[in-house]
Parts: structure tokens; C-alpha cells; sequence
């Protein structure tokens, strides 16, 4: 990311000109919250079978404000933005499990960010529809942790040998989100690079194996200052969520026009309104 087109993305996110940004804790809760509730993500794309994204910088600061994106999308950009300030920022591949356990052989498909600040280490997640975190989260790389980032947003961070799951609280009992690897020769996460993030986002599109963004559902979501907007399609069926707090304070089902008027009004995307094939 260069100059200008760190200029953009500020100028995008209405970032205060009088505010300067250095790499410390402030900065980084202020443009993460800054990201998740200017651009929203959605897999409809992927989905549908349309071309494989543009990961580059210039590409994601015109696409991404107008439509919206999914979770390599996201961290790309915010990786890069968080490297022009001088954030020590790493990449980090995942398997997204939601609720299911890890199996052998299973596809890579998310990534997420981690990032240091002296001896701290934060995950920034902005790319997991209304399941990203509102805030960064402040972890214990060593042993498994529990942290609370605001009210009803809780998590754990279960570290085994090989590898770290993190969980999140929902109702009464911890979601298993997603599962990334623990080096041995570090101990500390397994990171990835640039050319392997691209072959990954490759890969979801392209590769064998189920991915569920990709064959199975549509997740389009957006946060806002204090809540979760979260529009979901799967086995034919349109809904709406929005969660406050953890808590839902709305929930219904749509059909196929209303899904589309709604994604317009609360997310500021706008697809053509036609009925999504189910798979």
C-alpha cells in the first residue's frame, strides 16, 4: 500500500484529518471498528460462481466500498493498511468450523490477523460476516484464555500443541469458530505470506473439497455502532438477524424481493433481486 492509496482508504472509512494514527492499542481498535461497520461482507459472488477477486490493494479500495466483500477481501486490505502504519501484523490461515470439529484433510479457508504491540498479541477477524468480532482480541498465546471484549461478546482461546481454536460464547455455551496452526519451532501461530494467501483464495474458488461459503450458503452482514445486522440464504430460505450485545432483537424470515430491498437499505449493496438457486 502506498501512500495515496492509504489516503483512500481513510478517506473511505471517514477517518478525522486531524487525527494522526502511530501503532499502538488506540489506533488499532479505532480502525478496526472503523472497517467493520464501513464495508460490508458478503459471499453472494462466491456463491454464484462469478470470476475470482482481485486481491490487489487498488482492487479492493473500489470494489469493497461499493460491493462489499468476503474474509480474504477484508483481511487483505486491512493487513495492508495496518503494515503502511507500522503495525508488526502477521497473516494467519484458519479453517472455519462453526460448530464442527476439525477433520483431517479439511480445505484452508479464511485468514485472520495477528498483530503485536510489545508483548501483547491481538486477532483481528473483519472478514467473518456478523461473526467477526466487534473489537480486536487481546489473546494469551500460551495457554487457553477466556476474554470478554465488551458486553456479550466473549471468547476462549483453547491452545493445544499443534494448533489453537478459538471459541465464542452464544447463549450459554461456547461456538467453536475456527481452528489455526501453532508452530513448533515458534510456539506461536503458523503464519503465511502474500503468495500463499492468494493461492489459498484460489483455492476457495477453484478447489476441490466442500467449502461452505462457496457451496452451501449466502451470508451478507454489516456492523454497526452497536449491533450486528446479519442476512443469510441457505436450503431456499431467506432470513434476517440483528444482534445487540450478543442478544437477538430481531429475527425474521423474507422471501427473495423483500432479502434484496432490505440488503439496499441496511448494508448498502445492491444486487439484482432475482431468486437464489439452491444447492
Amino acid at each position: 500500500m502506498d501512500s495515496e492509496q492509504f489516503a483512500k482508504y481513510l478517506e473511505l472509512i471517514d477517518h478525522p484529518v486531524q487525527l494522526p494514527l502511530s501503532p499502538d492499542v488506540t489506533c488499532l481498535y479505532f480502525l478496526y471498528r472503523e472497517h467493520v461497520t464501513r464495508f460490508p461482507y458478503q459471499n453472494l459472488d462466491l456463491y454464484l460462481g462469478k470470476p475470482k477477486v482481485d486481491l490487489s490493494i487498488s482492487a479492493l479500495l473500489e470494489t469493497l466500498p461499493i460491493s462489499g466483500g468476503h474474509c480474504f477481501q477484508h483481511s487483505e486490505l486491512m493487513f495492508a493498511v495496518l503494515e503502511h502504519i507500522g503495525f508488526t501484523v502477521e497473516r494467519v490461515a484458519a479453517w472455519v468450523l462453526m460448530g464442527n470439529q476439525h477433520q483431517e484433510g479439511m480445505p484452508l479457508n479464511h485468514n485472520i490477523i495477528l498483530v503485536k504491540i510489545g508483548a501483547d498479541t491481538y486477532l483481528c477477524d473483519p472478514g467473518l460476516a456478523s461473526a467477526s468480532p466487534r473489537f480486536p482480541i487481546k489473546l494469551n498465546m500460551e495457554s487457553t484464555n477466556e476474554v470478554t471484549i465488551s458486553e456479550g461478546d466473549m471468547y476462549k482461546l483453547e491452545v493445544q500443541d499443534k494448533f489453537y481454536q478459538l471459541h465464542w460464547m452464544m447463549k450459554d455455551s461456547y461456538l467453536l469458530m475456527y481452528r489455526f496452526e501453532r508452530s513448533s519451532s515458534t510456539g506461536w501461530a503458523k503464519t503465511s505470506d502474500r503468495e500463499s494467501t492468494l493461492e489459498l483464495c484460489k483455492n476457495v474458488y477453484e478447489g476441490p473439497g466442500f467449502i461452505p461459503i462457496r457451496d452451501k450458503y449466502v451470508k451478507i452482514a454489516l456492523q454497526t455502532q452497536d449491533s450486528k445486522i446479519d442476512f443469510f440464504f441457505n436450503d431456499g430460505s431467506y432470513s434476517l438477524k440483528i444482534f445487540s450485545k450478543g442478544i437477538p432483537r430481531d429475527e425474521r424470515s423474507l422471501d427473495c424481493t423483500q432479502f434484496f430491498q432490505l440488503v439496499k437499505e441496511m448494508c448498502n449493496l445492491e444486487f439484482e433481486a432475482t431468486e437464489i438457486i439452491k444447492k
